[in-house]
């Protein structure tokens, strides 16, 4: 993608600082969770909208009655335009500043070549490369922007599920507009990242009250809700919690990635707090890096706090730690699987580990051997680092097929070893590898063998997408 190169007046030229780290806590100890009644708050804004949304032929809503589950993965909210573009230094870390930067874009919206489809629309994307079929839930707006993110999840086949069933005519017409997200990138490659979700304190669709039933039509017909911290941006913590209990319901699977949200998520307002444990609890499989693993449960050991994220969880099957250039690591009840990243040029990481959950959702609903999923989540996610951007750039499947026939591990700079010696009580260990590894209770797995495994899978498997690498 071509990047748009800005020279805003007001935009201050120090880079944001580093975040300061503070001590990760455990859980809180948490009461059960309220339900929010229907006679809640409404917006305070008071302007009245205009009609509901009149491009009904854009919308697939999913078939009526019936118990088959036709999609194979769902995602909840997060449906946003990404607007990237090259500017000589990242946003100012003042709030206020940084609004203006921000309203300062807004203000001269850049070509549409520089738009791009962003948020859980990556996730869709991988999805339907790897041959899933995909439905994407959430609010689109009827703006150009809106109509543009339509365009686009339609031609990669994937069908968009909205929420404007409880419309709210006191709220004002930008709480119905598309999400944007302004994504600056500077002379060293840098990111930052600027919306309007990142100056209210109440989530930019708080007019949905309550879960639509179309939403709940949509979770009961597919295989996997996905949902991650970013949709506490969007919606209530009641309605986040509702999707899941509802995908629970329908027997639907859930996945969850708390993201860089979980931090300030444990630390929230109690809602937040409860909705955060209920999402932790109940998902069936939980992705997250080894520094939030680390921020959630106070321990610094990736296995370990894998561990302690599946011990505390009464449905969790699968906790998949993503370890960066190293590789990731998955934990279950009877086997800690590793596998290394694979070698590649990066390029740029945006859209890595959306590309990443797509593949682990892949193995898991073709009931993959947990090193063989993760063997080709790496190569997914690496495929899509070594092109620019994300959105529908994201890797397409020749890419991954080609990194899987090289199998280039990168296995010098994984210290699988230390990890496993250093994990106080640790099961049965699989370690995927081109060479013998050393350690005690470790199940060296040639990558050979899984390559081939993937392979007879992959070739097989036609992309749904209509977009051409």
């Amino acid at each position: 993608m071509s990047l748009q190169t800005l020279n805003p007046a007001s935009v201050s030229r120090a880079p944001l600082p580093l975040p300061r780290r503070h001590p990760p806590l455990p859980f809180p100890h948490l009461p059960p969770r309220r339900r929010v009644a229907d006679g809640s708050v409404r917006p305070r804004a008071a302007v009245a909208v205009s009609g509901a949304v009149n491009d009904e032929a854009r919308w697939r809503p999913p078939p009526e009655g019936g118990v088959g589950k036709e999609t194979d993965l769902a995602t909840l909210g997060n449906l946003c335009v990404d607007v990237v573009l090259s500017v000589p230094c990242l946003p100012p870390a003042q709030r206020d500043e940084r609004l203006a930067y921000m309203e300062g874009l807004a203000a001269s919206p850049p070509d549409q070549k520089y738009w791009e489809a962003g948020g859980n629309c990556n996730l869709a994307f991988a999805t339907a490369r790897l041959g899933l079929r995909c439905s994407a839930l959430g609010h689109v707006g009827e703006e150009v922007y809106g109509k543009f993110l339509l365009d686009v999840l339609e031609a990669e086949g994937i069908s968009v599920v909205g929420m404007l069933e409880n419309t709210d005519v006191t709220a004002c017409r930008h709480a119905y507009e598309t999400l944007l997200c302004w994504v600056l990138v500077d002379p060293f490659q840098r990111h930052g990242f600027c919306s309007r979700a990142d100056f209210s304190k109440e989530p930019a669709f708080s007019w949905i009250q309550k879960l639509p039933a179309e939403t709940k039509t949509a979770i009961h017909h597919s295989k996997i809700l996905f949902s991650n911290g970013y949709a506490f941006d969007e919606f209530s913590p009641d309605v986040i919690a509702s999707a899941i209990d509802c995908a629970i319901d329908a027997g639907t699977s859930v996945f969850f990635d708390p993201g860089p949200r979980g931090r300030s998520l444990l630390h929230g307002n109690l809602d937040e707090q409860r909705a955060l444990e209920h999402a932790l609890r109940l998902s069936d499989v939980l992705l997250l890096t080894s520094d939030e693993a680390e921020s959630l449960t106070n321990i610094q050991n990736p296995i370990e706090a894998g561990q302690e994220l599946l011990r505390r969880g009464t449905r969790t099957k699968w906790v998949v730690v993503k370890m960066g250039s190293k590789g990731s690591i998955m934990i279950t009840d009877s086997v800690v699987s590793c596998a290394p990243s694979f070698k590649i040029r990066v390029v740029d990481t945006v859209g890595c580990g959306d590309s990443f959950t797509a593949a682990i959702a892949f193995g898991f609903l073709h009931d993959l051997p947990a090193i063989s999923t993760l063997a080709l989540a790496n190569a997914v996610g690496a495929a899509t680092a070594t092109g620019c951007g994300a959105g529908r750039n994201v890797a397409h499947l020749d890419k991954v097929l080609k990194l899987l026939r090289e199998s280039d591990l990168n296995e010098e700079e994984t210290t699988w070893t230390e990890l496993i010696e250093g994990c106080s009580a640790c099961p049965e260990v699989s370690v995927l590898s081109k060479t013998p590894i050393n350690g005690r209770f470790v199940n060296v797995v040639p990558v050979g063998g899984v390559v081939s495994d993937l392979f007879s899978m992959l070739e097989a498997t036609p992309e749904r997408s209509t977009v051409q690498a």
